[in-house]
């Protein structure tokens, strides 16, 4: 379904009813990540007014229509359905840039994955074919293999942690930085894609020990393959559309994903035993072809990459609520949600530390290094 710059009261209505929560859109950018963002646009000054009179000597006619006040429509394609938390911050995103611009900027947003899989959206933006993709950071190792860094297991103490590297200089040097202009894109922002945990039909988890055998689903990555492994776990390939069919088989005996997730897809009903590990912290990612981007000039890029911050932080807001609320509701069924204490914890964590370092040959050796050290 094609959904075009919906009004802001339209995402405060979404947030509520599908979002579990009233969240309020940011005043601000969003603090860290925008002021790293305006520093790097400082420091490429030179580089900015070069790509401008690049344009104007080649006279595009995008850039020109832009500066001349006319309508540019960007179509930006989201894989996320109606009403989830992602798809209210991107709608947000794209109302605030239309407001913002005075109507130069017009985006498109559509949800449900209607323009295609993220893969063949983001080959598309490489060359104009697309405006803008939402991802996720799994997607993304398919053109920048530097996002594998940030999706190492157990990597991140806390919350805080994972969102101090998103937002300073190693995330923000990933989503802005060479490799991503070298493939044509150009990241505008995280989203939270929530925490991925374990959880199971026979019992519950407290160390690696508990895992000893266990059939377990995961997503076909050779990294998560090898935290299952080194867990003690056999990992098994399985569509994610088939997970509750083969938890109440026995294909598998354990899955992993975000607490929403579990929640609306009903897999507590086969497996009751949730387990909070937070193994890995996801974020989602929103691109926009550098193609799309010489369409407009320098006001309206800087209004949308600093919108496009400030939708971070109220999406941040909007799953916050969703996972509180999926919790409370999930206690309301028989289902256990055990709570690792940092010792048990620290166990997972220990089994699965090598993995950050021998994962494609130590290839990310200095960005774990900063992605630990901004834990410390």
């Amino acid at each position: 379904m094609k959904k075009s710059s919906v009004m802001v009261v339209l995402g405060f209505a979404l947030a509520l009813t599908a979002c579990q929560g009233g969240g309020k859109a940011p005043e601000s950018g969003a603090s860290q990540a925008n002021e790293a963002a305006k520093e790097d646009l400082a420091a490429q000054g030179g580089e900015a007014k070069g790509e401008e009179a690049k344009g104007e000597e080649t006279g595009d006619d995008g850039a020109k229509a832009a500066a001349s006040g006319e309508t540019v429509t960007l179509k930006l394609s989201n894989n996320q359905p109606d009403g989830n938390c992602t798809t209210v911050a991107v709608e947000w995103f794209a109302d605030q840039v239309r407001e913002r611009t005075d109507g130069r900027v017009n985006i498109e947003v559509y949800n449900n994955g209607t323009l295609g899989d993220a893969i063949s959206c983001l080959e598309q933006a490489q060359f104009g074919g697309m405006d803008i993709v939402k991802a996720d950071l799994s997607t993304m190792t398919n053109f920048v293999d530097d996002y594998n860094a940030l999706m190492m297991p157990y990597i991140y103490k806390d919350t805080e942690h994972f969102w101090k590297v998103h937002g300073g200089d190693v995330g923000m040097g990933i989503l802005r930085g060479d490799k991503m202009k070298e493939k044509k894109l150009y990241g505008l922002t995280y989203y939270d894609g929530g925490t991925r945990c374990f959880y199971n039909t026979k019992k519950e988890i407290h160390s690696p020990e508990d895992m000893k055998g266990m059939l377990v689903r995961v997503q076909e990555s050779e990294l998560m393959m090898s935290m299952v492994e080194r867990l003690g776990g056999q990992s098994v390939a399985t569509a994610y559309s088939e997970v509750y069919s083969a938890l109440q088989t026995g294909v598998v005996d354990a899955a992993e994903n975000s607490i929403v997730n579990y929640l609306d897809q009903s897999h507590f009903e086969v497996a009751p035993y949730f387990v909070e590990d937070h193994h890995t912290r996801s974020a989602d990612i929103l691109v926009m072809g550098e193609k799309s981007r010489e369409k407009l000039n320098e006001e309206d890029l800087k209004i949308i990459d600093e919108t496009a911050l400030e939708s971070w932080e109220y999406q941040k807001e909007l799953w916050a609520e969703a996972e509180e609320e999926s919790k409370k509701k999930l206690l309301e069924n028989p289902v256990t949600i055990t709570e690792l204490t940092p010792e048990e914890l620290e166990l997972f964590q220990e089994a699965c530390k090598p993995i950050w370092y021998e994962y494609e040959g130590g290839a990310y050796k200095d960005l774990i290094d900063q992605i630990v050290a901004a834990g410390e």
